[in-house]
């Protein structure tokens, strides 16, 4: 993860923010000139843009890791003084001790013009510590949150701050709420997110402040993970397939990932991925953290199996579509063979609305006016999921940045390394599986067992 800060992009994102916050623009208009207070906001975003670098600075350089319940009420605290100083009441929202996470900060001016507007963000970040501490080298600035999200945190400071200048906060309507644990959910969300729906049911519009790449989201994906747990007869190895032995866990959980493969993989914005499985004899599977361990012989048939895992959609309705799918195959069993699929609480979609295309309509218009260019709307395609947007803000018009590359929230990993079978054979192959699939590499090596019995292992790389 390599966030960075480019200035003339955290000013203009500053300046679009605060002349959005106005409101006043419909539909963009190809020859339409900025309006003086627009341009009074862009001179005074100007003027400030070091101001803003250095708050950044202070905030990324507080440790707020989702589980650093201290570090996350410290960050709260310092954009807390700034909001207090622009008129807004202030509060920190306590969550429920057993759900071990921070709270919320909520902010809110209570005016009497214009729409009610929500502005969201989070002050927690995936990763913390001494080497994620603020570091520039010119137009580039690395830390923990420089890039998802302190940077969006101070982009709403600043665009309060700049129309604060110009006198049009007065009378506005609108409200700041930073969660404490966008990055890891406090469960059950009902809970952890039950301030935020409140706010977003009482608000017209919601604008959310994840990085971007100069286009804005108006639909979103919803997620929802899952966990299959299935269980076989433990039996010698030679008489699997018998009536007796059964089939075992691991070929029941192979049928049941492979048919929702089948049966789903090529529907257009839904996705599924079983991210971790575990099987053998014993198996002990966290599936909260995604670890797990397992033991067994090559000469048993596998007695448990657990896989975990995500489904993606763009509808609510798609998601119970794949849901009854998914139990529908899962229900089919090899013999000897059970299972079980449970799915977590679900993160609704952020369908596609008239409503917000005609908020990111607003949002181009003062874009060209300024001189900034069009902002177009990010393909669906292109997101994975915004959890903490798509609880809030489902039934609201919205537009947020937050664009993901698929690795945005990874360390570098590593490749396990296979151990070879003593006097075994070693190949090494390229193929695809199934019809349409990518190219995987596999690496199979056999051994000679005893009493004509050979032990194999197979380790299979996809790409990255």
């Amino acid at each position: 993860m390599t966030p960075k800060l480019v200035p003339f992009a955290g000013r203009r994102a500053g300046v679009l923010a605060a002349t959005l916050l106005l409101g006043g623009r419909a539909a963009p208009a190809p020859a339409q000139s900025p309006t003086q207070i627009e341009l009074d906001l862009r001179r005074w975003a100007e003027a400030h843009q070091a101001d803003q670098v250095a708050t950044l600075e202070r905030l990324v350089n507080i440790q707020s890791g989702t589980m650093n319940t201290a570090g996350v009420r410290a960050a709260g605290d310092l954009v807390r003084r700034s909001l207090d100083s622009l008129g807004f009441t202030t509060s920190w929202i306590e969550l429920p001790p057993e759900l071990k996470r921070a709270g919320h900060l909520y902010a809110e001016r209570k005016g009497g013009r214009g729409k009610r507007i929500l502005l969201i963000g989070h002050l927690d970040t995936v990763f913390e510590g001494e080497q994620q501490r603020f570091r520039r080298a010119d137009t580039l600035a690395r830390g923990a949150g420089v890039n998802d999200m302190k940077g969006g945190d101070v982009v709403i400071l600043f665009a309060l701050k700049a129309l604060a200048s110009t006198g049009a906060l007065n009378g506005m309507r609108v409200s700041v709420l930073l969660t404490g644990d966008e990055e890891s959910a406090g469960q059950p969300t009902a809970v952890s997110r039950a301030a935020l729906i409140d706010a977003a049911k009482r608000s017209d519009a919601v604008l959310d402040f994840e990085p971007d790449v100069g286009k804005g989201t108006v639909s979103q994906r919803g997620a929802v993970s899952w966990v299959l747990r299935v269980t076989g007869r433990q039996y010698h190895s030679g008489q699997i397939f018998s009536d007796d032995a059964g089939y075992g866990a691991v070929f029941e959980a192979a049928r049941i990932i492979d048919g929702f493969r089948a049966t789903m993989a090529r529907e257009h914005y839904l996705t599924f991925n079983p991210a971790v499985i575990a099987g053998g004899t014993e198996v002990a599977f966290d599936t909260m953290a995604l670890t797990s361990s397992a033991s067994g012989k090559d000469n048993i048939v596998p007695r448990t199996v657990t896989v975990a895992g995500d489904l993606r959609f763009l509808y609510d309705s798609q998601m119970v579509h794949a849901q009854s799918r998914m139990r529908d195959i899962v229900s089919r069993h090899l013999p000897g063979t059970s299972a079980t699929l449970s799915f977590a609480d679900p993160y609704p979609a952020m369908s596609p609305s008239p409503r917000n295309e005609g908020l990111l309509a607003a949002l181009d218009s003062v874009s060209r006016a300024l001189g900034y260019g069009p902002v177009d709307a990010l393909p669906r395609q292109a997101w994975g999921g915004g959890y903490r947007l798509r609880r809030a803000v489902r039934r609201r018009p919205q537009r947020t940045g937050r664009p993901r590359d698929g690795r945005s929230h990874a360390r570098r990993g590593h490749r396990p390394a296979l151990a070879p079978h003593r006097h075994g054979a070693r190949r090494r192959l390229s193929l695809s599986p199934f019809p349409g699939w990518p190219r995987h590499a596999v690496d199979v090596r056999v051994g000679r067992g005893a009493l004509g019995s050979a032990h194999y292992a197979v380790s299979v790389v996809s790409r990255r």
